[in-house]
């Protein structure tokens, strides 16, 4: 079965990120299309989850503005 991609987006009204019109949640797993460096100039699928703290931020992936990212699950 294919992976859906989808770019990820923030939803003021929920305060909740919002992935392919699905409601994100503290602890949801899916990898996003970053370009951290380890693999030269190109992109790659990099395994994550959403957390809430004050802000929403990628586990592992700090630094990264996550509404606008591109997500498959």
């Amino acid at each position: 079965m294919s992976k859906v991609v989808s770019q990820i987006r923030y939803d003021e009204l929920s305060d909740r990120m919002v992935l392919d019109g699905r409601d994100l949640h503290c602890g949801d797993c899916f990898e996003v299309l970053v370009c951290n460096g380890l693999n030269g100039s190109r992109p790659e699928w990099i395994e994550t989850r959403i957390e809430y703290g004050e802000v929403w931020f990628l586990v592992g992936l700090s630094g990264y503005q996550i509404s606008g990212l591109f997500a498959r699950w």
